[in-house]
């Protein structure tokens, strides 16, 4: 039931979200089209007001969604299924590794997938479902070229507006960036706090799976770990953004790498598990924190601390995406499903 209603939300959201979208660019794309009609008369012939007036307020929510919402659609139980095998997948990793993976997965959703791969994925998508209808329509020979004329035309609205959309680029790509680098050492150091109380709390939580091992009667603190993580994540985030610069966190960030370094040799050497999902929370808790070790040594360097925390952001959140995609692919196998 949850997967199925994560399907729905997917289905209302991504539509409001280009309807706050084309709020937001609302100036500067009827900007674009005063200009375009004004200063060329071939375009004065070809739209009428109507059309300029569907391109400015309608077409980026109805075109820009349509590839996601029609794959929803047609896709609803698969990509249900893929929720629920990605759920077990997750299932290895513990609440603070999930919420750190999804976060940056979903600000990179928000700022760079869907503004701006959702016109090209639109224009492609049109094209490929009208060359699937028209073999359909079994028109022999005929159909092996004819699709392209309907093709064409129905890509015209949507050329259009991402025409719309990518010639005033710089304007919308200045103004998205602006955002996304205002929001970077927000989102960074968030992250690098997160990932500080993970690697320290990991170490304890390997101490004490150590003693439970040789003593049967100690059980294991998962809840104390946690505690232990929540309270260090919530006294370094205050810290960090209220000390400038924040050199206990730095200090702290040595210590965690320290200890995540060791933690992943002892386990190597007593053959254990590696902590998460085949060790990719080691992995990106160290990325992050070498990332600001790298930030501290080489700040003189322009726009060097921007590059390497918008990098290591996004590397985060396109883990979430493969594994969503792997969830998808087998998604399809109904055995695998039924043992879900």
């Amino acid at each position: 039931m949850i997967n199925r209603l994560l399907v729905l939300f997917q289905l209302i959201a991504i539509p409001i979200y280009f309807i706050f979208f084309t709020i937001y660019w609302h100036e500067d794309i009827t900007q674009f089209f005063d200009n375009l009609v004004s200063k060329h008369a071939f375009w004065q012939k070809i739209l009428p007001p109507w059309l300029i007036w569907f391109e400015i307020n309608l077409a980026i929510p109805i075109l820009f969604s349509l590839p996601w919402v029609l794959l929803t659609l047609m896709r609803a139980t698969r990509i249900a299924d893929a929720y629920l095998l990605m759920s077990r997948a997750l299932g290895k990793v513990r609440i603070d590794q999930k919420l750190f993976y999804g976060l940056n997965a979903a600000f990179t959703l928000v700022f760079i997938i869907l503004p701006f791969a959702s016109p090209i994925i639109t224009i492609i998508g049109i094209i490929i479902l009208t060359r699937a209808i028209m073999r359909k329509a079994y028109l022999g020979k005929l159909s092996k070229i004819f699709w392209i004329i309907p093709a064409i035309i129905l890509i015209f609205f949507p050329i259009l507006i991402s025409v719309a959309f990518y010639s005033n680029y710089t304007v919308l790509w200045d103004k998205i960036f602006n955002l996304w680098m205002t929001s970077i050492n927000v989102i960074f150091g968030y992250g690098l706090c997160l990932a500080i109380a993970i690697s320290i709390g990991n170490f304890f939580l390997f101490l004490s799976e150590g003693s439970a091992k040789y003593n049967r009667d100690q059980l294991v603190r998962y809840d104390l770990v946690f505690l232990i993580k929540v309270i260090l994540f919530i006294i370094l985030s205050m810290i960090y953004f209220t000390t400038d610069p924040p050199v206990i966190v730095h200090f702290m960030n040595y210590v965690a790498l320290a200890l995540a370094i060791i933690e992943f040799i002892l386990r190597k050497a007593r053959n254990l598990p590696l902590e998460g999902s085949m060790g990719s929370g080691i992995v990106m808790v160290v990325a992050f924190s070498i990332v600001n070790i790298l930030i501290n040594l080489l700040s003189k360097i322009p726009n060097f601390a921007d590059i390497m925390q918008s990098l290591v952001v996004l590397i985060s959140g396109l883990i979430f995406f493969i594994l969503f995609i792997l969830s998808y692919k087998y998604a399809d196998d109904e055995e695998l499903v039924k043992k879900v």
